[in-house]
């Protein structure tokens, strides 16, 4: 596999980048962020942000979790990094959301948190995801910086 696209080859990557595509041109829910279903708990497959994947970093361990509440604006961003390949710490960040279309939504990063210490996000801390598709159980989504995001809908009995 492509550890959410950390162990990728070129052709995999392209064959991705197809695939995302073709879904995209099926979004069988035209106005996503109008619909129930874009809420709730989604688990990252796959992305081609570096940033995210902690490629030339440290290691993500475990599923890289993000909440998307349209009701209230809001989301969450969750994962766990392993440091110095011996400590695993927890790290969040919140976002409030803002609407510009019935997919398209500006992010303004609220909160960061890292172990049990907290802090105020940068104003500059902002972006966009623009959700292309979207059924109960998948989700595509695109990014400000031209990345793809594909998530599969969180249960914790996709961990076992």
């Amino acid at each position: 596999m492509t550890k959410r696209g950390l162990a990728e080859t070129p052709e995999q990557r392209e064959k991705i980048a197809s695939l995302f595509e073709q879904l995209e041109r099926t979004n069988p829910v035209k106005k996503p962020l109008n619909s129930d279903k874009v809420n709730g708990v989604w688990s990252l497959r796959y992305t081609t942000s570096d940033s995210i994947l902690g490629r030339n970093g440290s290691p993500r361990v475990g599923p890289i979790l993000q909440k998307i509440d349209t009701e209230n604006l809001c989301a969450e961003n969750s994962e766990v990094v392993r440091y110095f390949n011996i400590i695993d710490v927890p790290r969040r960040v919140t976002a409030i959301l803002t609407p510009q279309s019935d997919r398209l939504t500006n992010v303004q990063f609220d909160r960061f948190s890292v172990g049990p210490v907290g802090f105020k996000a940068p104003e500059s801390f902002r972006g966009f995801l623009d959700v292309t598709y979207l059924d109960d159980e998948l989700r595509l989504t695109r990014g400000d910086k031209g990345n793809i995001f594909v998530l599969t809908r969180f249960s914790d009995e996709s961990l076992a």
